[in-house]
């Protein structure tokens, strides 16, 4: 087999993300599967690279302006010195002037000969001054666009920087055991013997963050249903429950499942779960993954969340963890930053409020509905939980610390839980940012 030139795949992903406007996480996904052949060694450099480039994106066309000052340049030609630069900067693995001996080669594969002197001179001067750059401006230095950047200072409060630092520095996997199949202790036993580095998170002891492994599709306990990729922050909806009898649960906007087996896997076995999707591709893949979960209990369904359903009347519990902007999961899919605008943020906002008026619908007498994104905005989280409450009179808030025990209130904020909501903030809590609040209906 001819060895693949990793460099040169690199290269095609970045464009497709940059021109065709492709996610990283799905290009690099994608990659991997149609390359399976290729060694861990080369399946690391692929994932860090283009994870790393669309990361610094800003930074790293900061760099390449001022060196190049400020003339355009072909799209292939930038993305090489991107991942040039990054590579210069960023990873220690290969010498500098292999990387822009390297980068060299890929313009000539591109056939763009004339090049070859602009990219190697650019290359060697960054190569040479680099100890000498400096960001001052924090849009630059973390790479995050000003309205973005604003979102979460206004949103972290003192943790402001140490969010900014973790959403570039993210270097684990979180995994859920399912407690149904299998013991936290058991499944750490079982990832030891692959020679997984395993760690518990403080928060929820069900848990791990895994380092040190190749391909997550060989993980066994992940293949057996014995555990979910799920982070922290949105398992935390499990220390919310209410210890009620529930028999009836509905999760709206499901896909592909995780909060849904979350829910099976605490409580009763009798409760059915209502899982609700849009499409029937994003419900069958809630059923799909149900059966490696082991979850019999489950019912995958197709519905619009903004549309009326007789069938999810009567509820005891509602689960709407909604679409939203995802700036709280911006350390692991980077290209979120890029995308957001201002009028987009406003759209997501009223499409929440839309689903929540008619989800809420659903809710029995006494009955309970968990509202939740993986976002870090006001106007997307707290704005709404408040709106929600003085358009609903018959919700209250509740006060999560009765849920809690004291060690988990102590890491938050006990203020906001006595207020029925909580916040996960990357710089404080080591997870992904995401928000939780908590409405009990106490009349028809």
């Amino acid at each position: 087999m001819e060895k693949t030139n990793i460099r040169a795949l690199v290269l095609e992903a970045l464009l497709l993300i940059d021109v065709e406007k492709e996610y990283s996480h799905k290009v690099i996904d994608m990659a991997l599967e149609k390359y399976s052949y290729l060694s861990k060694a080369d399946r690391g450099f692929f994932s860090k690279v283009v994870h790393g480039v669309v990361e610094y994106r800003l930074q790293l066309d900061d760099i390449i302006k001022k060196y190049n000052n400020g003339k355009r340049v072909k799209p292939v030609i930038r993305e090489i010195l991107r991942m040039s630069v990054y590579q210069i900067l960023y990873m220690d693995r290969v010498p500098d002037r292999a990387v822009i001996n390297e980068a060299v080669n890929l313009v000539k594969i591109k056939r763009l000969q004339g090049l070859t002197g602009f990219v190697n001179g650019i290359l060697r001067k960054i190569s040479s001054e680099k100890e000498e750059l400096k960001f001052d401006d924090l849009s630059i230095r973390y790479s995050m666009p000003e309205l973005i950047l604003n979102i979460i200072r206004d949103n972290t409060g003192e943790y402001f920087n140490e969010t900014l630092e973790y959403f570039l520095n993210t270097g684990h996997l979180s995994i859920r055991v399912n407690t149904s199949k299998s013991s936290v202790e058991d499944v750490i036993k079982d990832l030891e013997a692959e020679n997984i580095k395993v760690k518990r998170s403080k928060l929820n002891s069900d848990i791990l963050y895994i380092t040190g492994f190749d391909r997550v599709d060989d993980i066994e306990v992940i293949k057996s249903g014995k555990c979910y990729i799920t982070d922290t922050s949105s398992s935390m909806i499990s220390k919310v429950l209410g210890v009620r009898d529930i028999k009836k649960c509905v999760d709206v906007c499901a896909a592909p499942g995780g909060k849904s087996f979350l829910l099976a896997d605490k409580l009763d076995k009798s409760s059915k779960i209502y899982s609700c999707d849009v499409s029937e591709n994003k419900v069958e893949l809630i059923r799909e993954n149900a059966k490696v979960q082991g979850f019999s209990n489950i019912i995958p369904s197709v519905a619009d969340a903004r549309i009326f359903d007789e069938r999810f009347s009567d509820a005891d519990l509602v689960l709407a963890d909604l679409p939203c902007s995802g700036i709280g999961i911006i350390g692991k899919k980077p290209d979120i930053k890029y995308r957001l605008e201002e009028e987009g943020l406003k759209s997501l906002s009223n499409l929440q409020k839309e689903i929540l008026d008619n989800v809420s619908k659903y809710v029995k007498k006494n009955g309970e509905l968990i509202f939740s994104t993986c976002t870090l905005n006001k106007a997307e989280n707290e704005d709404n939980m408040l709106l929600f409450l003085k358009n609903h009179k018959d919700f209250k808030a509740v006060d999560l610390t009765e849920r809690m025990d004291k060690e988990t209130i102590k890491m938050l904020e006990e203020s906001e839980l006595k207020n029925g909501y909580m916040k996960l903030i990357p710089g404080r809590d080591n997870c992904d940012g995401f928000f939780i609040a908590v409405f009990r209906r106490d009349n028809d």
